[in-house]
């Protein structure tokens, strides 16, 4: 960890006053062992300082909301997918995502979790386990898997169901909402995968 400008300069200011003391000691006077007794007090409180902010930093980290989430097709339906979310810090957090599925371009509305209108609370350090179905998301279009599978050509790919996922979170009781950044998807109809989009 790299420290702060003010850190550097007010340990640097501590060595400097410590050594210019010690050397002023031995050229002007007889108590050296005062002197030397005063250098490593001052060196103590300079490295008391550098531990202290550092523990500040852990500290801090540690009580600073965290969320993520992992996409995974299950094994044996690649259209199915468990949306597994993780809480990396020691508060308890609500959690939103939405999914922005769109079809040809046309957005499709999902509701609950999924669409962003209902949260997920998580335990500190919890995660847990959601899924959805593209066959659903495809029906509230009126379209099929089969559909999209015989109209799927390597141009028109990225166009044909996207997603662009949206996860945002807060600690309990809290109104300031932490937002990961958007993780843009696909589905390749033709390899029957979910491709990310970055």
């Amino acid at each position: 960890m790299k420290n702060p400008t003010w850190l550097n300069v007010l340990v640097i200011s501590l060595i400097v006053l410590a050594i210019g003391a010690a050397l002023l000691s031995i050229k002007w006077g007889p108590h050296f062992l005062q002197q030397v007794a005063n250098c490593a007090v001052i060196l103590t409180l300079a490295v008391l300082l550098v531990y202290a902010y550092h523990t500040y930093l852990l500290a801090r980290d540690a009580w600073t909301p965290s969320a993520a989430f992992v996409l995974s097709p299950y094994p044996s339906e690649p259209y199915h997918f468990a949306f597994i979310v993780q809480n990396h810090s020691k508060l308890s957090l609500q959690c939103w995502c939405n999914l922005n599925a769109t079809v040809y371009g046309q957005p499709v509305a999902l509701d609950g979790f999924y669409g962003g209108k209902s949260s997920f609370d998580l335990q500190p350090f919890g995660s847990s386990i959601g899924h959805f179905d593209l066959r659903n998301i495809l029906s509230n279009t009126n379209r099929t898997v089969e559909e999209l599978k015989q109209k799927a050509c390597s141009n028109d790919t990225k166009r044909q169901l996207r997603l662009e996922i949206d996860f945002w979170y807060n600690s309990l009781g809290s109104k300031s909402a932490v937002r990961n950044v958007k993780q843009p998807h696909y589905f390749d109809f033709t390899h029957e995968v979910m491709v990310a989009d970055f």
